[in-house]
Order: structure tokens, then sequence, then C-alpha cells
């Protein structure tokens, strides 16, 4: 029996790069035999985290009404969570920042997602810029008690469609298909 297997894609570009690498992998996770779902943030309606801590007294329950609401029960069905995503100005984009933000209220009625990935790609030519990004979400998983189970990186990739033929797809791919 596989894992339940939650990607979430983090671009406003649904054809782009970062959304390439989440087809790769989420391929290569249910030819492992997993049951993948996906998340589209890029688009999603999410406020921040207003650090309210409504969720600490009312079961885990967001006070903010938007799409989060939809992706909660996702939450706590995943097994593992990967995070599909370009870099924007160093960092992840604000579309997924919003979501980590409000997973917040996993604190008091935990998801309890015991691992966690990335598929990250980006502009630059210099693999090394992305990495206190990444290393951001290492911490993040430390301190989640989530398993770090790797990362696909593609640098030198902008333009919609210039990831094709790259390498880092069959990286994906076998990254997925490597969980099971």
């Amino acid at each position: 029996m596989g894992k339940n297997v939650l990607v979430v894609h983090a671009s406003p570009r649904l054809k782009g790069n970062s959304n390439m690498l989440a087809e790769e992998f989420e391929r290569g996770a249910k030819d492992a035999g997993n049951e993948v779902k996906r998340i589209d943030v890029g688009h999603a309606r999410i406020a921040g985290c207003m650090a309210c801590e409504h969720c600490f007294k009312h079961e885990g329950q967001c006070c903010q009404q938007d799409d989060m609401q939809e992706f909660y029960p996702m939450l706590h069905w995943a097994d593992v969570i990967v995070f599909a995503t370009p870099m924007y100005y160093y960092n992840f984009p604000a579309q997924l920042r919003a979501f980590q933000d409000r997973m917040f209220c996993g604190i008091a009625k935990p998801f309890k997602i015991p691992q966690m990935g990335l598929l990250l790609c980006f502009e630059d030519d210099n693999v090394e810029r992305c990495y206190p990004a990444v290393n951001s979400l290492k911490v993040c998983a430390d301190y989640c008690k989530q398993e770090f189970i790797g990362e696909v990186i593609v640098p030198s990739v902008y333009e919609a469609g210039a990831i094709a033929g790259n390498p880092g797809l069959q990286k994906a791919y076998e990254f997925g298909a490597s969980i099971k």
C-alpha cells in the first residue's frame, strides 16, 4: 500500500517550469503505487496568518474563510507533502508563504505529515543562491518533526517550458517513484 502524497504547486504560471517538475514527480509517485493529490496555491485566495490564535480555542479551525478551508482536509490526509515552486526574489513566492503561514493552525490540531520534500526551479544559474530558501524549509521540517526526504533543484530556467529536456524532470520522476 502506498502513501498519501500531497503536492503543493506554488507558481502563478500554471503551465510553467515548476508545473512540469510537479507533473513528473506526480507521475513517478503514482507509478510507485501512491495516491497523489495536488493543490495549486498560485491562484488560490489565501490570506496570511493573523496570529489571532483562534485555532487554539476552536480545535484547529481557522477564523478566516478563504481557499485554505478546502486545503485543510488534504493536510490532515497527507503522509508526504512536497512543495513544487519557482523562486522569486531569492525566496519562495508569496502565494506559497501564505499557504505555509496558514499551516500554523496545525499546531492546535496537528496535521501529522511525517515527510516533506521540495521541487524548485529558478532563473539564476548559480544554484548556491537558492540555499537560504531551501534551508529555511529544512529548518521548518525539523521544527515540525518531519523527515526532509529530498529535493530536486533546477537552476537556469525562466521562460515557460524552458525546463523541457532538462535532466531535472527525470530526477523529479525518480524522486516521486522513490516514495513507498
